[in-house]
C-alpha cells in the first residue's frame, strides 16, 4: 500500500469521526447503527453490480468509493462499540486469502491446475466452517441473501460435495426433463437467441403463471430453499452416524436417505393436518 493510499484511507476514517462527533458532527450520521447502514451497503453493491452489467466504466470508481464508505463506516463503528477495527478487518481478510490459497504463485495456472486449485479451494473453505464450529455445509449461507441468490448458492455448494438434487430427487429429475423439452421446442421458434435470453424467457413466464396464481414469487423460492436445507441437513445428520461422506456413501443409499425425509416431512404434515 503506496503511502498516498495510507494518507487518503486515513484522511476518510478522520472525517467520518468527525460527521459522527457526538457534540459537532451531523445528527443523521450520529445515529447510524450497524442496522442502519445495512440497506445502504446493500443498495451500494447493486448500484456496482448495475454499473458492470452496463459497463458504464467512467462511473464504476465513484460507486466502488460509494461501497468504499460503507465499509469504512463499518469499521468505524466496530472500532467505536470496542468489537473490530479496520486494522483486524485486514489483518483477518490477509490470513484468510493465505490460508485458502496456500500455494500462491505468480505465473498463471493451467485449466487443469485451475480445477485442482478450485477443489482445493472448496477443501479450504469446508475446512474454515468446521474451524468455526459449524456443522452443516449449508451453515454460512446467509439467510438474508435474496431467494434467487440463496437458491444458487445452496445448490452449488451440495453440488460441491457430490450431493446432485436432480439426480436424488426423481422429481426434480422430471421437472428439469421437462424444461429441458421446453428449451429445445423453444429453439424451434427461436433459434437467434442464447441460452441465457431463454432462460430469462423461461424465468419470465414462470413468474407470470405464479402472479396468475397469486402466488408470493420470494416467499414461494424462500420455502423451497429451506424445504431443501431442512432436508439435506437431515442427511448429513445420518451420514454422520454412518461415518460416511457425501463422496463415500453410494447413489443407492444416498437416495434412500433423501426418500426417507420427504417420507418423514409429510408423516408430520398429515399428523398435523388431523
Amino acid at each position: 500500500m503506496t503511502i498516498k493510499i495510507m494518507n487518503t484511507l486515513g484522511r476518510l476514517r478522520q472525517l467520518i469521526r468527525k460527521l459522527r462527533d457526538p457534540n459537532t458532527g451531523c445528527v443523521w450520521n450520529r445515529i447510524q447503527n450497524f442496522q442502519s447502514l445495512v440497506p445502504y451497503t446493500i443498495e451500494e453493491a447493486y448500484e456496482v453490480s448495475d454499473v458492470v452489467e452496463n459497463e458504464a466504466w467512467s462511473r464504476l470508481p465513484e460507486e466502488i468509493g460509494d461501497l468504499l464508505y460503507q465499509v469504512l463506516y463499518l469499521c468505524e463503528l466496530g472500532q467505536e462499540e470496542g468489537k473490530f477495527t479496520l486494522d483486524s478487518v485486514m489483518d483477518g481478510l490477509e490470513l484468510k486469502l493465505s490460508r485458502r490459497n496456500p500455494g500462491l504463485v505468480d505465473e498463471p495456472v493451467s485449466t487443469g491446475e485451475h480445477m485442482n486449485t478450485s477443489l482445493r479451494w472448496s477443501e479450504i473453505k469446508a475446512a474454515d466452517r468446521k474451524r468455526r464450529g459449524m456443522l452443516s455445509e449449508l451453515d454460512d449461507i446467509p439467510n438474508s441473501l435474496p431467494s434467487v441468490l440463496a437458491s444458487k448458492k445452496i445448490q452449488e455448494r451440495v453440488a460441491s460435495i457430490g450431493f446432485e438434487p436432480h439426480v436424488i430427487d426423481s422429481s426434480q429429475r422430471k421437472i428439469k426433463q421437462e424444461l429441458i423439452d421446453l428449451k429445445i421446442l423453444s429453439r424451434q421458434y427461436k433459434s437467434g437467441s442464447s441460452s441465457s435470453e431463454k432462460f430469462g424467457e423461461l424465468m419470465f413466464a414462470l413468474i407470470n403463471i405464479g402472479l396468475d396464481e397469486h402466488v408470493d414469487l420470494d416467499s414461494a423460492l424462500r420455502k423451497a430453499n429451506k424445504d431443501f436445507e431442512c432436508r439435506f441437513r437431515k442427511v448429513e445428520r445420518e451420514l454422520a452416524l454412518l461415518g460416511v461422506t457425501f463422496q463415500e456413501v453410494c447413489p443407492a443409499k444416498l437416495k434412500e436417505l433423501w426418500d426417507a425425509t420427504e417420507l418423514k416431512r409429510s408423516t408430520y404434515a398429515k399428523s398435523v393436518g388431523n
